[in-house]
C-alpha cells in the first residue's frame, strides 16, 4: 500500500481571535478525504522554519482569507478592505516561491489563487463591485455550501481534464479578484461575468489554483476529483523525491 502524501497546509488569520492563526476545518476534511496527511504551517517570519517545512512535505496548499497586502502589487488600502497582515503575506511569498522552485504540486484556494497571480506580477480588482459595472454578486450568503454561479471552463486545460467538463456551479466568498494573472500564469476557468475563477502555470505538472471554496463542499464530486488530483500529484512528488 502506497505512502499517503504530505501537504503543507497553510493556516489562515484567525477571524475571532485577533492576532492568532487556525484552519477551517473542511480544509483538512478535504485532503484527507483524498487520501493526504496534513501538515498545518504556522505563518512565521522565519524562513528556515518555513522551508524546514516544505522540506517534510510533498505539496503545498494555500487556503482563502484576509486580503492580500495591495503594495505587494501596486494597489493601495481602500475603505472596506482587511487590514494586511504581513506575516502571513511573507510566510505565503516565501513557501509559494520555494514550491515553485522545488517543482512541488501546489493547490490553492481563493486567497491562494491571487497571490500566485501577485507572485508572477499580476494584480487584483480591489472591490469587485466598483471595479466592474455588472459583475455578478460574487459575496454569496451563507450556508457557503450552496452554488452561487456557473463557471467555464477552458478546454485543453489542466481542470478540463481533472473535472472531466466544461461547466461547473460553484460556491463565490470574495469581494476581490484576479485582473491581471501575471508573466506564466494561465487562466483556465472564468466566471459569466469575465472573472478569473482558476488558473494555473503550464511549466509544472501541477501548480494551480482556484477562486471557489471546494473546502465548503468537501464530499461534493468536483471538489473531490480536484482534491484527488492533488493527492496523486503529491504522491507522485513524493515517489520522485524518494
Amino acid at each position: 500500500m502506497s505512502m499517503k502524501p504530505v501537504v503543507a497546509l497553510m493556516m489562515q488569520y484567525s477571524e475571532t481571535v485577533p492576532g492568532t492563526f487556525d484552519i477551517d476545518p473542511g480544509y483538512l476534511r478535504l485532503l484527507e478525504f483524498a487520501g493526504a496527511n496534513v501538515l498545518t504551517v504556522d505563518p512565521s517570519d522565519d524562513d528556515g522554519y518555513l522551508k524546514s517545512m516544505l522540506d517534510r512535505a510533498d505539496g503545498l496548499m494555500i487556503p482563502g482569507g484576509n486580503d492580500i497586502d495591495p503594495s505587494l502589487y501596486g494597489g493601495r488600502h481602500l475603505p472596506g478592505m482587511d487590514e494586511p497582515v504581513p506575516l502571513r503575506d511573507h510566510a505565503e511569498a516565501t513557501l509559494l516561491r520555494a514550491a515553485y522552485d522545488r517543482r512541488m504540486p501546489y493547490l490553492g484556494v481563493c486567497r491562494g489563487l491571487q497571490m500566485m497571480c501577485v507572485l508572477a506580477g499580476g494584480n487584483l480588482y480591489q472591490q469587485i463591485a466598483d471595479d466592474i459595472p455588472g459583475a455578478l454578486n460574487h459575496w454569496q450568503q451563507a450556508p457557503f455550501n450552496k452554488p452561487s454561479h456557473e463557471v467555464s471552463i477552458l478546454p485543453g486545460t489542466p481542470l478540463r481534464r481533472i473535472l472531466g467538463c466544461d461547466e461547473i456551479s460553484v460556491n463565490s466568498v470574495h469581494h476581490q479578484a484576479v485582473h491581471r494573472a501575471g508573466e506564466g500564469v494561465q487562466i483556465q476557468a472564468t466566471a459569466p461575468d469575465g472573472i478569473i475563477e482558476s488558473a494555473y502555470r503550464p511549466d509544472r505538472d501541477f501548480f494551480m489554483a482556484v477562486q471557489w471554496h471546494p473546502e465548503q463542499t468537501p464530499t461534493d464530486e468536483p471538489s473531490q476529483r480536484l482534491a484527488r488530483a492533488f493527492a496523486e500529484a503529491c504522491r507522485a512528488c513524493s515517489k520522485h523525491h524518494a
